[in-house]
């Protein structure tokens, strides 16, 4: 059976139905994505194991994780897999699993920053196993709505809010460069 949707925003694993709120795709997502990040007050990223796994043409994603959140000083969420990548790396991050910085990121007056005003209102997701994702990204759809989702993977998430599409690591790599440089 075939899918209605086009191949770039369908679900990347078919069993996964969202319902009828699917994320948004755009086609400049790189700098509309930038846009969300300048814009929010409170944005986080959470990091997940594919951070230290994926290499994009010599570079680890981890590095794109980096730059994201030194260009604009968004406080990174590893899970307990990733951390070691950003100790060796010295870079300061705040290690908690998955399915705990969902449940925390529910109340609206949790941060993971004490120096900035709660509630995370924009949330980025990178490397996490879609799986797990999708299951946080649903969580946080029907049960936080002070909150918006964001994913930089490379497999389109329909439970976020915004989702960049199905593609490959060479699309990707360009993707992720366009979003940091416009951020």
């Amino acid at each position: 059976m075939s899918s209605i949707l086009p191949p770039r925003t369908s679900p990347y694993e078919t069993a996964n139905i969202p319902g009828p709120q699917m994320a948004l795709s755009p086609d400049k997502a790189p700098t509309v994505f930038a846009a969300m990040v300048k814009r929010a007050k409170n944005p986080l990223l959470i990091v997940g194991k594919y951070v230290l796994e994926f290499d994009l043409e010599g570079k680890k994603l981890i590095e794109y994780a980096i730059e994201i959140s030194k260009k604009k000083d968004i406080p990174i969420v590893a899970t307990t897999t990733t951390l070691k990548g950003f100790i060796e790396r010295n870079y300061p991050v705040v290690e908690m699993s998955l399915v705990d910085i969902v449940n925390r990121l529910q109340d609206p007056t949790f941060t993971v920053t004490p120096d900035k005003e709660p509630p995370h209102d924009l949330v980025l997701f990178l490397g996490i196993t879609y799986q797990f994702a999708s299951q946080g990204l649903s969580t946080l759809k029907h049960f936080a709505p002070h909150l918006r989702t964001i994913t930089l993977c490379k497999w389109y998430h329909p439970n976020a809010n915004w989702s960049f599409p199905n593609m490959d690591d060479k699309e990707w790599k360009k993707m992720l460069e366009e979003f940091i440089q416009a951020l």
